[in-house]
């Protein structure tokens, strides 16, 4: 359970948990797998590799596959062409999640937004949705050397947002991303619509909507 402290501030995950884009990541990079005679489901994709930088999960895949890799710089320009070509105009939000970032404004907390996607790939999301204004701080894992699950982006985010790691609370969806949070010394809602597939992290909530948190006996004044 969440502990009834004073949470100051709050970092999202984006992908699958503000944008419903997760699904359209797995299935481009399924497709350029599928090029190098890789055959891995999305959903495979998803579940394991979900927030996990493209630095290390295309070589990660390639090594266990025995394949040989081409240059990492050209499989990662190909997935962010290709994926950029696809998302313009079809952005979705997760539902529930729009209702909950508007709720935590009016309580005054400020946002970030802690993403494995590029950064222009998160500044195009977030225009979509008209939601560039609600986020004081915006991180991507092309700004730090160890993606998740490593804690990097989470720390990252709190000091933009003038936030100790402790006071900070992560939205995440990811299994990487949840462990990543932990590993920060946060507090983790894990966002986990239908049904999970194996053994989830452990983090201080799961629900399946963000409508389901009654965020307000959380904070204390």
């Amino acid at each position: 359970m969440l502990k009834k402290q004073s949470i100051k501030a709050v970092i999202f995950d984006m992908d699958g948990v503000i944008s419903d884009t997760q699904d359209i990541h797995a299935q481009t990079e399924s497709e350029i797998l599928k090029d190098y005679g890789i055959n891995l489901h999305p959903d495979k994709i998803s579940r394991r590799f979900a927030g996990v930088s493209l630095n290390e999960m295309f070589p990660q895949i390639f090594n266990e596959w025995e394949k040989d890799m081409p240059p990492l710089v050209q499989l990662i320009e190909e997935k962010w062409e290709r994926i950029t070509n696809l998302v313009k105009g079809n952005v979705k939000e997760v539902g529930g999640t729009l209702e909950f970032i508007a709720s935590l404004k009016n309580f005054g907390l400020p946002l970030a937004v802690a993403s494995a996607s590029h950064l222009s790939f998160i500044d195009l999301v977030l225009g979509e949705l008209n939601l560039k204004t609600k986020f004081n701080a915006v991180t991507s894992a092309q700004e730090v050397e160890r993606g998740k699950p490593e804690p990097d982006i989470f720390l990252l985010a709190a000091r933009r947002l003038n936030a100790v790691p402790e006071d900070c609370l992560v939205i995440e969806d990811g299994i990487s991303g949840m462990i990543a949070a932990k590993r920060a010394g946060m507090q983790c809602i894990g966002l986990v619509r239908g049904k999970a597939d194996g053994d989830l992290p452990e983090v201080d909530l799961i629900v399946p909507d963000l409508r389901h948190v009654q965020f307000e006996q959380y904070i204390k004044p």
